[in-house]
């Protein structure tokens, strides 16, 4: 059996968010590896409700046909799913946060009979389509406005534990939030800038925060002893803070669709996001970064 677990942050109000995800025909829409999806039995909504949809999964297109097992509104909603060859079970649960409404999407992918000798081929089949399915569902769902940053524990380069807002010192913060080695570039791309902004004002502190999925702890040792070594600056040590937690979370905190690229975010001393920006540098992504520090 698969299975894949992900949450996701909107502006929405849990009422909304339920409504329009209890009506699967919308997976067409947030889905791209849904080509077609419809219901069957108008309305589509409560105990029963069925839905077609057309899935190309491995290559092929794959009719599924699913119909909801549990319908709380607005709190959950559970679709069971199946054909010939698969079966599928994805519950999705609501909770109101600050802001909007926290989503959590929990699916359990098993195939039928003989097929399930491939099941360890589903599963890495599987994670790629759920997460393009979960960085569509973040694009079609507004995140909610501005918001703060969730508690996050850390250890510096240099053996220190820092937590996340709460041992944030300076008044402004810059955070350079990366998910893998390969993205060094466009963290070494902000670092000049940030660096002269922070050597220039008292008010201002930068940290880099590589960001590890937590099934990576039990060889976190390893981990950052290898970027420890790959960092002789005692400096750099010492702002390079990683933290091994749900990614999905962060990804949620900072507005992200996926792991594919960094987020520059600067903080106040409570935590809250003041502005954002992703990718590599440049001067505008600056000048809209650094707006809301007093002159």
């Amino acid at each position: 059996m698969a299975r894949y677990q992900a949450t996701l942050a909107t502006e929405q109000s849990q009422h909304d968010a339920f409504a329009y995800l209890s009506d699967f025909s919308t997976a067409a829409e947030w889905d791209p590896g849904v080509v077609e999806a419809e219901c069957v039995n108008r309305p589509a909504r409560g105990e029963g409700a069925e839905f077609r949809l057309v899935a190309d999964f491995l290559g092929r297109r794959t009719p599924v046909s699913y119909r909801i097992v549990e319908y709380d509104p607005p709190q959950a909603v559970t679709f069971m799913g199946e054909n010939a060859t698969v079966t599928s079970l994805d519950r999705i649960t609501f909770a109101p946060i600050a802001g909007g409404t926290r989503v959590t999407y929990d699916a359990h992918l098993r195939l039928k009979g003989p097929l399930q000798i491939a099941d360890p081929l589903l599963k890495l089949a599987f994670h790629r389509v759920a997460g393009r399915a979960l960085a569509g569902l973040r694009r079609t769902l507004p995140p909610p406005p501005g918001g703060t940053l969730q508690p996050l524990s850390g250890r510096s380069l240099d053996g220190r534990a820092v937590e996340l807002p709460d041992d944030l010192d300076a008044r402004h913060t810059f955070l350079i939030v990366a998910f893998r080695r390969e993205q060094q570039d466009l963290v070494d791309g902000w670092l000049p800038w940030l660096s002269e902004l922070e050597q220039r004002r008292d008010d201002v502190a930068v940290f880099e925060v590589p960001v590890l999925s937590s099934v990576y702890g039990p060889i976190r040792r390893f981990i950052d002893g290898g970027m420890t070594r790959g960092i002789p600056d005692p400096a750099a040590r010492a702002r390079t803070v990683t933290v091994y937690t749900d990614v999905d979370k962060v990804l949620d905190d900072l507005g992200l669709d996926a792991t594919d690229t960094i987020a520059v975010v600067l903080l106040d001393a409570a935590g809250r996001i003041l502005t954002r920006e992703i990718g590599g540098f440049d001067r505008q992504k600056a000048e809209r970064l650094s707006a809301p520090l007093v002159p």
